[in-house]
């Protein structure tokens, strides 16, 4: 009789989390006797992992950040490696978080422990120098966006597309106007749903910038109100800013806030793919420190910062970036989507479109075929 399987998973930041508790939560299902056990945070832990450190609190943004988290990230790095060893699990899988996982990748890799990737990190965007990684140390790879294929393809990596797992995740809880009627918006109504990211650097950045945009089309438009989406994380310590006439609520309920909103003006991110499985028009914007941005600029080499605009390959939605991203100009966009029906029309039918380029349902079931049949193949 083969001996149950150990896998050491390892996410670093609550969407890894995510991803990972859905990834777990499959082979927990077809397996209840593997060992699965790593990094990640409540979800994971839910779905049947064990947790060897809890993640919270792991996740930086920006290079300034990261570069004084160096100390306690070698640290964690080591300890996990010696884990690792000690355990000699069946396989590692790594869920994104490229500044960590890319340094364990070549550890485990060197103490002959396989590696698997699941939702790799954005190289196509600003990392190519590290695919060479992925060519030594990752002996399976696994994509959730059809590009992402094509790019590891062209470096010589052989990589599984199998669709993106939010197309079973995101949904609403109810009806649009049901939606609307719970957040005490009625027919005649604009609702501007607000994203400003999911870490307090995205919301110190993007909520005032956002708030005041929103000033800004009341102004034009008649009967608009908002509602600022905060994650659970963050819900009970985030304290709406003023919009000045503007009705502005506050919800943890995400999905629903997207769906039941006439318009998001959201960060880029992820956000972006769950309003275009949502079918919701958006306007995207980003703003980090001076630094960063000089940075990213010399190091992002892709077109289009906003998601469906890079799996679309044209623009889809408006993005604006850095100084670009003005109250005026965020308004401006927003505006138009609220009042010009073409424009509405033309960025729908383009979301449906990115909507079916992120594949069928079934894509944590498909990941799961995958890392088991790869697993059962190396005995």
């Amino acid at each position: 009789m083969n001996r149950p399987k150990s896998i050491c998973l390892v996410a670093g930041e609550p969407s890894g989390d995510l991803h990972g508790s859905l990834l777990v939560a499959e082979l927990k299902r077809r397996h209840p006797e593997w060992s699965i056990w790593g990094v990640g945070s409540d979800r994971m832990a839910a779905a049947g992992c064990e947790l060897w450190q809890d993640a919270r609190g792991w996740a930086v943004m920006g290079f300034a950040e990261v570069f004084r988290s160096l100390l306690k990230f070698r640290k964690r790095l080591h300890d996990l490696r010696r884990e690792i060893r000690k355990r000699r699990p069946d396989c590692v899988i790594l869920i994104d978080f490229p500044g960590f996982n890319l340094k364990l990748a070549q550890r485990a890799h060197r103490d002959q422990i396989p590696v698997v990737y699941y939702i790799v990190p954005q190289l196509w965007a600003w990392g190519q120098g590290r695919i060479k990684i992925f060519q030594k140390c990752i002996d399976r790879t696994i994509v959730v966006f059809p590009f992402e294929q094509e790019f590891f393809k062209h470096y010589g990596v052989d990589a599984d597309w199998i669709g993106h797992p939010f197309i079973d995740l995101v949904h609403p809880s109810a009806s649009r106007d049901v939606l609307r009627q719970k957040l005490g918006v009625d027919s005649t109504q604009r609702l501007v749903a607000l994203m400003p990211g999911v870490r307090v650097q995205d919301l110190n950045a993007h909520l005032p910038l956002f708030t005041e945009a929103l000033k800004l089309v009341a102004e034009s438009v008649p009967g608009v109100c908002g509602s600022i989406g905060v994650h659970r994380s963050l819900s009970e310590t985030t304290t709406p800013l003023s919009a000045g006439p503007v009705s502005l609520s506050m919800t943890p309920d995400v999905y629903d806030l997207m769906a039941a909103a006439d318009v998001v003006l959201t960060k880029t991110g992820t956000t972006t793919v769950e309003c275009a499985i949502l079918g919701t028009p958006m306007v995207t914007a980003y703003r980090t420190g001076s630094v960063n941005y000089t940075i990213a600029k010399s190091l992002v080499k892709v077109p289009y910062v906003a998601m469906p605009n890079l799996i679309a390959k044209r623009r889809v939605v408006p993005e604006l970036v850095q100084a670009a991203a003005s109250p005026d100009a965020l308004a401006r966009e927003v505006i138009a989507l609220l009042t010009d029906d073409s424009l509405r029309q033309r960025q729908l039918q383009g979301l449906a479109e990115v909507r079916e380029k992120l594949g069928p349902p079934g894509a944590v079931q498909r990941g799961a075929d995958v890392i088991e049949q790869w697993l059962s193949g190396r005995k």
